[in-house]
């Protein structure tokens, strides 16, 4: 299951990451709670928008796992 478009998670910065899932039907919950909050919170960083990128594609490798059988 694809939670972001690869477009979104190519982006580095937490303001055009989240302008970006903003218009996605499949922006997964966890990156728009990620963009509700550093809207409100400016201490958030692009080191932590990568630390959410890595949890979402763990995540991602996961399920594809357990699809599989593997």
């Amino acid at each position: 299951m694809e939670t972001l478009s690869y477009k979104c998670m190519d982006i580095d910065t937490v303001g055009p990451f989240c302008d970006c899932i903003a218009g996605g039907e499949s922006a997964d919950q966890a990156a728009q709670a990620f963009c509700n909050r550093a809207k409100i919170d400016k201490k958030i960083t692009d080191e932590d928008l990568a630390d959410l990128k890595t949890a979402l594609m763990d995540q991602e490798e996961d399920e594809a796992c357990c699809e599989c059988g593997c």
